[in-house]
């Protein structure tokens, strides 16, 4: 039996919602609108421009887009006061500082395009130089040089971390993780003269690059057709640095988040505007370390913690905890960078080197090992994972542009290689109504589909080039795919029969999505989750 600290948080986890924002009594729903027009410099009407609201004393920000005539109109508000301004084309209005939006009525505030937009942000990770540029670049002379060609290249190209910005803690932060996942690769570890030689280098010749403009990021094109009929509803988490790195969606349609800094789970009701934190029980660590979290239909939980060792598992609707060991056996830590639910109720989960499968009927752990691994010894990047119809489990594998299979009739592991040459990066993956799986390419920018019979590979071009796609899930009513394109600030839709796209701008530059998920009950929304240094979670809702 496991011994839980804080065991007074087992089946009250109503105790253990920490509300963060204004109350609201159940069953309300704001009724505020602000509708207005926006036009250019000679006053003639701009369909098309995004218009985004921010409600500071909420947290809360909206975008909208206008329409014929000029006119937009942005709904189911909280009543307060609002910053607005519109971006369309090359040009931005001005910010209205102080709009008024009653709690149950209408405003009306008209915006002109008149200055010019900031020049526009490469697409990259967020506060780095573009991979294409940095890739290029030769590190700077100093302490610290020879250590970083010699052992930061061991896992990540030269493009992966060149130009990274950070101040001095940024860098202890990224070094200490860094060793950790050497450890967990089976590498040897830095000496500590070495890891501090490394880390004041890196924040002498790195230091923070600056705050980019929140504008940088909006396409210049106007909107049109159904890339109009949208809205963007987000929430300023209370601390900006939690890392709410990945979300998923209950059965009853709320939103919920890991923090992998915070040590807690996000909760965000989409309606109601109302946002909470749970607190996982804890065994002997301080703090949680909440990893890829995925809701099953019947609204189970689970999240990997490593801090713990253990995965645990958390039913909504019961508001009970329970811990799962995670067996010293397996490859690497507890954390698995991601998840996947079976259909049979297993859960799979992404390792160094190995795909782990733990079947809660049974309570038995399997581990499938990489070829690499097994030749190597060393790892591969387990990254995403997914498993396709035919219930083998399906890995991406980062560091060497390749993918995983497992098979659990037989206990095989075997690999394939991505198309394309160059770094192609897999990361988040999916499977589709037909079995199928996808894979989402962050540096080639692109998809490919794996036929789950043959392994046949398919690649799928976005329309924006060096979009930087990171993860994909799935409509299950409709069959379509949505992506989060993480390097250009966009989420896309995907329809695999017709091949059409549509791609949705994010309010602001660096919104850093790294995972999304479609609403259950509502096929027109799709949540997401801001990683950054800015904590977000929030939806695009299309508009019919």
């Amino acid at each position: 039996m496991i011994k839980i600290k804080n065991h007074a948080f087992l089946g009250l986890a109503t105790a253990a919602l920490l509300a963060t924002a204004a109350p609201v009594r159940a069953g309300d729903i704001y009724h505020g609108v602000l509708e207005g027009t926006v036009k250019d410099a000679s006053g003639k009407p701009v369909a098309g421009a995004f218009v985004r609201l921010k409600n500071a004393d909420k947290r809360l920000g909206f975008m909208v887009i206008s329409q014929d005539g000029g006119t937009f109109s942005a709904k189911d508000l909280p009543g307060g006061n609002y910053e607005v301004q519109s971006v369309g084309g090359d040009l931005q209005s001005k910010v209205a500082p102080s709009v008024a939006v009653p709690e149950n009525g209408s405003a009306k505030v008209d915006l002109a395009l008149t200055d010019k937009r900031a020049d526009d942000l490469a697409p990259a990770w967020p506060r780095r130089l573009p991979p294409e540029v940095a890739a290029t670049m030769t590190l700077p002379e100093g302490p610290g040089k020879e250590i970083a060609e010699t052992r930061c290249v061991s896992c990540h190209s030269q493009e992966n971390w060149a130009g990274l910005g950070g101040t001095h803690e940024r860098w202890h932060e990224l070094v200490t993780e860094m060793r950790k996942n050497m450890k967990e690769a089976g590498m040897p570890d830095l000496e500590e003269k070495d890891a501090e030689t490394l880390i004041s280098y890196f924040s002498t010749v790195w230091k923070p690059m600056p705050t980019p403009d929140v504008n940088s990021r909006f396409p210049h094109q106007l909107m049109q057709g159904e890339a109009r009929k949208y809205r963007v509803v987000q929430y300023d988490l209370p601390n900006p640095r939690v890392e709410p790195h990945d979300v998923a969606v209950d059965p009853w349609g709320i939103a919920w988040s890991n923090q992998r800094l915070g040590g807690v789970i996000s909760r965000f009701d989409p309606d109601k505007y109302t946002y909470s934190e749970l607190s996982p029980p804890l065994i002997k660590s301080d703090k949680a370390r909440p990893g890829n979290l995925q809701i099953s239909k019947e609204g189970i939980m689970w999240v990997p913690d490593p801090n713990d060792k253990r995965w645990i598992r958390y039913d909504i609707k019961a508001e009970k905890w329970e811990s799962v060991p995670f067996p010293a056996s397996m490859l690497g830590r507890a954390n698995s960078n991601s998840l996947a639910l079976s259909p049979d109720g297993s859960v799979w989960g992404s390792g160094p080197g190995a795909m782990r499968r733990y079947d809660p009927a049974t309570g038995k752990w399997d581990q499938f090992v990489t070829p690499t691994w097994n030749k190597t010894k060393q790892n591969p990047g387990g990254y995403g994972i997914s498993v396709a119809g035919d219930g083998r489990g399906w890995m991406a594998l980062q560091r060497t542009g390749a993918m995983a299979r497992a098979d659990i009739k037989t206990g095989e592991t075997d690999e394939f290689k991505l198309p394309g040459d160059g770094t192609l990066f897999p990361r988040r993956m999916a499977t589709d109504n037909t079995g199928d799986v996808w894979v989402a390419l962050w540096q080639a920018g692109k998809l490919v589909k794996i036929n789950q019979s043959t392994a046949d590979m398919t690649v799928f071009d976005p329309p924006t080039p060096l979009n930087g796609a990171y993860a994909i899930t799935v409509d299950r009513k409709t069959g379509n795919l949505w992506i989060t394109l993480h390097r250009v600030d966009k989420i896309a839709r995907f329809n695999p029969k017709t091949k059409e796209w549509l791609e949705l701008a994010l309010p602001q530059a660096e919104t850093d999505v790294r995972r999304i998920e479609v609403d259950p009950n509502n096929s027109n929304r799709i949540f997401w989750s801001g990683v950054s240094r800015n904590a977000r979670m929030g939806y695009i809702e299309l508009l019919n």
